[in-house]
């Protein structure tokens, strides 16, 4: 081998084995890899499967652009509305299917009167739930009988009139983000589900929050550790 070909092929021989010996993935043991840390809403969802919270839910994700709301409508008039897109409707079925599929028992539904409302209630929950004008979109317009804080001191005010819970299920609302906000303190995205725990006089405490992506990794990694017991 001509004396420049053996010096280049040793320089790329010592190349190679330099990055082996830097590759932190090569220097470390099989058993130094860390286990998966699960978060901490985990605990959230497993103190739902013992029942007594409120679980207070955005309506799922709307269309956009979409018409505005107008208020002079009555709130079952799905035509004067911002409504479910298509992956609203979807993801409206699948959480309620993962809901059933984590074992979270929910007793009772209580929906804004609104479409968007409404329907992500039918489709999380099936047809037993009822409305409740507390719940219902603030009117953003000026001088309107129902602004921002009367919506919050509404939606709160429901809040309480459910105190004390019972240990029994969780109580499903269903509403909207500013009054959610406002009224809660909780801060959702369309289709998210805020945790309230409430004392016996009804003040809320929000304990967590979690979308439909953290909930179906949940109930996959407790399908998992049921299969692998059975397999034992």
């Amino acid at each position: 081998m001509p004396t420049r070909t053996l010096s280049n092929a040793l320089v790329c021989l010592a190349f190679v084995a330099s990055l082996n010996a830097a590759s932190p993935i090569a220097a470390q043991p099989e058993s130094a890899n860390p286990a998966i840390e699960l978060p901490p809403v985990f605990e959230v969802i497993e103190n739902l499967k013992e029942g007594g919270f409120i679980m207070m839910i955005r309506h799922e994700r709307t269309e956009m652009p979409s018409r505005a709301d107008d208020y002079t409508q009555p709130p079952s008039e799905c035509r004067a509305q911002r409504n479910l897109s298509v992956a609203g409707v979807v993801g409206a079925h699948e959480n309620g299917g993962l809901i059933r599929a984590a074992g979270i028992p929910v007793s009772r539904v209580i929906s804004s009167p609104m479409c968007r409302a409404a329907e992500t209630a039918r489709y999380m929950f099936g047809v037993d739930y009822t409305t409740d004008a507390r719940l219902m979109h603030h009117d953003p317009a000026e001088n309107s009988d129902r602004p921002l804080e009367q919506a919050a001191q509404e939606t709160a005010e429901l809040v309480r009139e459910l105190a004390p819970l019972s240990d029994e299920g969780n109580i499903a609302l269903i509403s909207h983000g500013g009054n959610i906000f406002e009224g809660t303190g909780l801060r959702l995205s369309e289709g998210e589900v805020g945790i309230l725990g409430l004392d016996d006089s009804g003040q809320a405490t929000p304990i967590g929050q979690f979308t439909g992506s953290t909930l179906g990794f949940y109930v996959r990694m407790k399908q998992a550790e049921e299969a692998k017991a059975e397999a034992e």
